[in-house]
């Protein structure tokens, strides 16, 4: 009975991995053409179309914390999760149906993507209750067919958007999406099991009239305010009110923990305002790059011209590509006994944003004198930055599980990816802005030089402070290990 049962919870595991792959699809996909049709298509300045994109992927990271509460609460990850999926296609729909008015399809995906995010994970979570490796196995199978789904995305929505039409790119996402429910409704009968448990049990009580009410007004109310907060631009007081509750969290779990732990956890959080950095800089592949990419790149190559948004499928590649690479060294690394600390991974991206943002401000100094220039330049940007992160997200995930107290490290995971997702995002906006002539409020080749070339000075400087993070310690350890 017991074996038969894993062999059902790895089934629905699988089920849920390919699910999530087409939500990588569609989220992905979108992320590839969306500052491109707020400049070409809805005619916005390069300025508002950063602040709304910037906005609107800072919000995501926020609603998987109202999402997952729900869950918690009320419905269960599996309802929370279907009800995530419809949003979202809905979302993309309504891009096409409502594409003057954007903020009602926009408002819908970030309710969407709150529901299914956090909830989706957690329900492979609840497939290998007390069976780490088998957690391990699916998680490493999660991280993969993301980024097939975003590479996939990168390459299909873009080339459909430049060869058909601005709908077909959102239709198709939508697509993937509803591709991604019908896997995820076939799976209904390996999750007999998540019926039964506590978490489900009073929401299965209910009539279907009370679940249809409930429903019902916890999504108008969402839509609602989600809608006044995009439409007014106040996604930065929300952010801040969420910053202050997690600040708060965390000194919670802070205080009443060992001495230890708070060790683990200071140095946690001050590689966690590294890696935030990072991801500010890191996210102008989707928001600064694009329209750089458009305007000046020879796109070119015998004789057909790469969608512009097609790039960012690099990212996901190379990111499939090292990471297959990086499995094998550190599996390598760990049979010699070599073992590099959180900090000295992180600095390795560190490293490589240099070189990648370098390489970015050496092109728009090539634009700025003739153009079109090659795309080496900016593919090579791409492709450090995808590799760049395979030294922070899996990294840092590996050591807050490691350093987390007992019964904290959902907190404090959420809590990560707040900043790294929601304000990385949100930060993000202001490098995108300093690409803008303030005259013309579009950016330009000197511009984007400019801009290119403080964030490259920034992430050096950055570079040295955690370097010299790592040689303090190193030290304090000879001294130590002397003095002992």
């Amino acid at each position: 009975m017991e074996i038969a049962l894993k062999k059902t919870q790895h089934k629905a595991a699988l089920c849920i991995i390919a699910v999530i792959m087409w939500e990588f699809f569609s989220f992905y996909g979108l992320k590839a053409i969306l500052v491109l049709y707020f400049t070409s298509q809805l005619h916005f300045s390069d300025s508002a179309a950063y602040q709304l994109f910037g906005s609107f992927i800072s919000l995501v990271f926020i609603t998987p914390i109202l999402g997952g509460w729900l869950a918690d609460r009320y419905c269960g990850y599996r309802y929370a999760t279907a009800t995530g999926s419809v949003l979202i296609i809905l979302g993309h729909l309504m891009l096409t149906a409502f594409g003057q008015n954007v903020f009602i399809g926009l408002s819908l995906l970030t309710m969407g993507i709150g529901f299914f995010k956090s909830n989706a994970v957690c329900l492979i979570s609840t497939c290998y209750y007390h069976d780490p490796v088998g957690a391990t196995a699916a998680f490493s199978w999660y991280y993969v067919a993301g980024n097939i789904g975003s590479m996939l995305a990168g390459m299909i929505c873009p080339y459909l958007v430049e060869n058909v039409s601005w709908d077909m790119g959102f239709i198709v996402a939508a697509f993937g999406m509803m591709l991604g429910f019908l896997i995820f409704l076939a799976s209904k009968r390996y999750f007999k099991w998540e019926q039964q448990t506590k978490k489900t049990e009073a929401w299965e009580h209910l009539s279907l009239t009370k679940k249809a009410l409930l429903t019902g007004s916890i999504l108008i109310t969402s839509f609602l305010f989600f809608y006044e907060i995009l439409l007014h631009d106040w996604v930065a007081y929300l952010l801040m009110l969420v910053v202050i509750m997690a600040l708060t969290i965390f000194t919670k779990i802070y205080r009443g923990t060992t001495p230890a732990h708070k060790k683990g956890l200071i140095m946690m959080a001050v590689l966690t305002v590294f890696v935030t950095s990072f991801w500010v800089f890191s996210n102008q592949v989707s928001s600064s790059y694009p329209l750089f990419i458009f305007r000046y790149v020879n796109r070119t190559i015998m004789g057909w011209t790469i969608p512009t948004g097609m790039f960012q499928s690099l990212n996901a590649a190379s990111i499939l590509i090292a990471g297959a690479v990086m499995a094998f060294l550190w599996r390598w690394m760990g049979r010699h006994h070599i073992r590099p600390q959180t900090d000295t991974k992180v600095s390795i991206a560190l490293i490589l944003l240099v070189l990648g943002f370098g390489a970015m401000t050496y092109a728009s100094r090539l634009a700025s004198e003739h153009a079109p220039i090659s795309m080496f330049l900016p593919i090579l940007s791409i492709v450090m930055l995808g590799v760049a992160e395979l030294f922070t997200e899996p990294v840092m995930l590996a050591s807050w599980g490691d350093i987390a107290p007992h019964n904290s490290e959902g907190r404090l995971v959420a809590i990560y990816f707040l900043f790294i997702g929601a304000i990385g995002n949100y930060l993000s906006i202001w490098i995108s802005k300093l690409t803008v002539d303030p005259v013309t409020s579009k950016a330009t080749a000197f511009t984007y030089h400019t801009a290119y070339s403080q964030v490259t000075r920034i992430a050096l400087a950055l570079l040295g402070l955690l370097l010299a993070r790592i040689v303090w310690r190193k030290l304090t350890h000879i001294f130590h290990t002397g003095s002992s």
